[in-house]
């Protein structure tokens, strides 16, 4: 079995890359458990793209680490599955695209730069504002195409570097860039719309596709995984049935 965490990298694509990825199996953004599970329901290739962090507990490096110790392959990319794979790749996991290249030698150091917010999966993870790792390149872009004055771009940057990751959109930036001229400013959204950069995406992308061709292997380990108390605990919290409750 072949699973996959992810949500607002694929958004309104999700049911479509379902249907076109029958040998993989879809489960929206881990959390801490998450990988324990799928190891538990017979996973052999798990990819995390998407995570929680903040309101949900996050994935563990330990849960990652069981399943190489189990010979479960484990690829990151994109958001947190990026972030995850520079952290744990010296214990096998797999890192994949270009946002794992940047943490894993030191060009990204904030966890901040992969963070979005998102709808719901009734509404299919829409994203509701734009990663720092998608906007920067999106306005680096522009400037190299001469679409940007360098007052302009200049203002751009600053503009979404300090906007808090929940709070930054293209229209948001550019009204805070206080431009002079109205007609330029929407004419800027207008050009961002039509060249945006989706890094995150390109790198989901990628990780589907790995998980999809990956062949199962025992690989080589010169580690050896501890259970400790907390790990312990993690594991009975996952065995114990919640009981619902109604309202």
């Amino acid at each position: 079995m072949r699973v996959i965490f992810a949500g607002p990298s694929f958004g309104r694509d999700l049911d479509r890359l379902q249907a076109e990825h029958p040998s993989v199996q879809f489960r929206g953004p881990a959390a801490r458990g998450d990988i324990l599970q799928a190891v538990r329901d017979g996973a052999r290739a798990i990819g995390i793209v998407d995570g929680y962090f903040g309101e949900m507990p996050s994935v563990w490096h330990k849960e990652i680490l069981f399943a190489l110790e189990q010979n479960v392959v484990v690829a990151g990319g994109a958001s947190m599955g990026a972030l995850r794979a520079a952290e744990c790749s010296a214990f096998g996991m797999v890192g994949i695209g270009s946002i794992y290249d940047d943490y894993a030698d030191g060009r990204l150091v904030d966890d901040e730069a992969v963070a979005l917010v998102h709808a719901p999966v009734e509404l299919g993870w829409l994203p509701l504002s734009v990663p720092w790792v998608d906007y920067q390149p999106t306005i680096d872009a522009l400037n190299r195409q001469g679409l940007l004055m360098a007052g302009e771009y200049k203002k751009l940057l600053l503009a979404g570097r300090a906007m808090h990751f929940s709070e930054r959109t293209y229209p948001k930036a550019v009204e805070r860039c206080a431009f002079d001229n109205a007609a330029r400013a929407k004419e800027i959204v207008r050009l961002i719309r039509a060249n945006k950069i989706e890094r995150k995406r390109a790198d989901a992308d990628m990780v589907l596709a790995y998980l999809g061709s990956v062949k199962f292997t025992a690989g080589k380990r010169n580690w050896g995984f501890a259970a400790t108390s907390h790990w312990e605990m993690l594991h009975a919290e996952i065995s114990t049935p919640v009981t619902p409750v109604t309202l």
